[in-house]
């Protein structure tokens, strides 16, 4: 658990030095627990839809390792992963998704069907942990920005 609650302090200290973008953040770990690459999304400052926090710790870990997959890393994230991302963490074979707060149903990584699981070549255990403290992040941001 003293993994969670670091990463929880990075979180809010993340979202106060980002106050216009959506409050996501991600890290990466080793199954050790050390930290291995963190993002927070930049959706709002790049006007690019695909900079999910997601995306750019994965893209960060695989610089840093110089290899195509994470198969020895936990992704730690705020919000469960969307489908976009879902498909980068299958991509990369990461093993383990775990999140504060859930996607509305059908838009995260835990809509797969049980048959789409079955085809896919890998797919990561996921935990949600819930944090209510994360999920009024969100709904504060929404109803402020949107």
């Amino acid at each position: 658990m003293e993994a969670f609650d670091s990463f929880l302090e990075r979180y809010f200290k993340a979202v106060s030095n980002h106050p216009n973008e959506i409050p996501s953040y991600s890290e990466i770990v080793t199954k050790e627990g050390t930290l291995l690459s963190s993002s927070f999304n930049s959706v709002e400052q790049t006007l690019n839809p695909t900079k999910h926090s997601e995306i750019l710790a994965i893209e960060d870990a695989l610089s840093k390792t110089e290899g195509r997959y994470l198969t020895d890393a936990i992704l730690i994230t705020a919000l469960e992963p969307c489908l976009l991302c879902a498909g980068a963490i299958l991509r990369v074979k990461i093993p383990e998704v775990v999140y504060f707060v859930p996607a509305k149903p059908g838009e995260g990584i835990s809509s797969y069907t049980t048959e789409s699981i079955y085809l896919l070549n890998h797919f990561p255990k996921c935990t949600l942990i819930p944090r209510s403290h994360i999920k009024f992040e969100f709904l504060s941001f929404f109803k402020e920005k949107r």
